[in-house]
């Protein structure tokens, strides 16, 4: 741990292959914390025999998100349940404006300090990116577009939220992740 900031939960929003999950690794390394991820939770429940895995599974890959219940109740148990002490870095938390909504009045009920980067890339550099990456079945084309269709209709909304709230900080995301790192930092240490 190399630096310290006020801030107990750190929430990286953006497009998928925006850097998020690369930001969140040199905050983790940088600040200490735990790395809260929806995407990660629904990946890893996709694989179960169940009913609900099957189910999730199907959304993860057809690039839908996931109900709000689901988002909701696991977001809230990490907060005042699994990390309540710890500082958290969340990534892919949030996406749907209800979602936002409780996360902000979570947070200002338990006065846990937060703050909300969102970085920003074009839908251009979304499929460039995810190209390039071919990661799984989400970086496919027709993937891509069905979560792109899904940022505009709700993330893009839960954004703009934050920005009201005064949470929230937009860096271009189309810089180098050296760049787009330090503008991080500067803004955790302010």
């Amino acid at each position: 741990m190399t630096y310290s900031t006020k801030y107990q939960s750190i929430v990286l929003m953006g497009k998928i292959a925006s850097g998020k999950g690369t930001q969140a690794s040199a905050i983790l390394e940088h600040f200490g914390g735990v790395l809260y991820s929806n995407g990660n939770k629904v990946r890893e429940v996709s694989q179960s025999p169940t009913v609900f895995g099957h189910k999730m599974k199907e959304m993860y890959e057809g690039g839908y998100l996931m109900p709000e219940w689901v988002a909701s109740y696991w977001m809230t148990h990490a907060l005042v349940s699994q990390f309540e002490h710890e500082r958290v870095i969340f990534e892919a938390v949030a996406k749907k404006p209800n979602e936002a909504e409780l996360f902000d009045e979570i947070h200002r009920w338990i006065d846990r300090p937060y703050i909300v980067f969102n970085l920003d890339i074009s839908d251009d550099e979304v499929r460039v990116r995810s190209a390039a990456r071919a990661r799984d079945v989400v970086d496919s084309p027709k993937s891509v577009e069905k979560r792109l269709e899904e940022y505009n209709t709700y993330t893009a909304k839960s954004i703009e939220f934050f920005r009201s709230r005064g949470t929230l900080i937009d860096i271009d995301g189309s810089q180098s992740p050296e760049a787009v790192q330090n503008h991080i930092f500067n803004s955790l240490q302010s």
